[in-house]
């Protein structure tokens, strides 16, 4: 269950707008303000929430997804599936990640906080529609921020990444969530020290599993 959603429903946010803030949020659910933020826009996009002047409101959508992802967690843990596998498969990428991540400033932040230099480019897979609830499960952790930077021309947002493994790898991986990307709600990024779709011999569409 998506606890920022049940936090907003506990307070009421589904018959009136409710006015929080998200260093409030923060506090309460054990997060960083910064991914408060994040999390807040991501479901205002999914059309879960709406935002006024006078507050945030719970959507019809909201509560039909909080009862269908507790029906789903129920079943999970009935059939003691504890580990948190995605399972996924590949897709083709816009190129934006070989950019950003040949950028120093990227590389020298994600060398900091994950402990590798990264390979430039991501491995991009497509979520399958009934493991969805596992992607919103790993958007309730607190990330590794990867931090922003500004140079004379342009500013770069942060990027959020979660330590991963990927079957038939040994090296750590992480899974990357920009604040601003033109990719589906269904699509993750992986970045690795290595390229990952080389060393698997990956085309698209092949299966790939990711445990977080």
């Amino acid at each position: 269950m998506d606890e920022l959603l049940l936090l907003l429903l506990k307070r009421r946010a589904d018959t009136k707008p409710l006015r929080i803030t998200t260093t409030e949020i923060g506090e309460a659910l054990g997060m960083s303000q910064q991914n408060a933020s994040r999390r807040l826009s991501e479901l205002e996009k999914e059309g879960q929430i709406e935002r006024s002047n006078e507050g945030i409101m719970l959507t019809k959508r909201s509560k039909d997804e909080i009862a269908n992802l507790y029906s789903t967690l129920q079943n999970v843990f009935d059939t003691h599936e504890l580990e948190l596998e995605l399972n996924g498969e590949v897709v083709g990428g816009l190129g934006e990640g070989r950019y950003y991540l040949s950028m120093k400033g990227y590389k020298a932040r994600i060398k900091e906080k994950l402990g590798f230099v990264p390979y430039p480019g991501t491995l991009n897979i497509r979520i399958k529609k009934d493991e969805m609830w596992k992607k919103k499960a790993i958007l309730q952790m607190d990330p590794l921020i990867i931090n922003g930077f500004k140079d004379k021309n342009r500013s770069y947002g942060d990027l959020f990444a979660y330590k991963c493994s990927i079957k038939g790898l040994e090296e750590g991986c992480a899974l990357i969530v920009p604040l601003r990307t033109h990719h589906g709600e269904d699509v993750m990024e992986l970045i690795c020290p290595l390229n990952i779709k080389k060393r698997l011999a990956l085309k698209n569409g092949d299966s790939v599993r990711v445990m977080v």
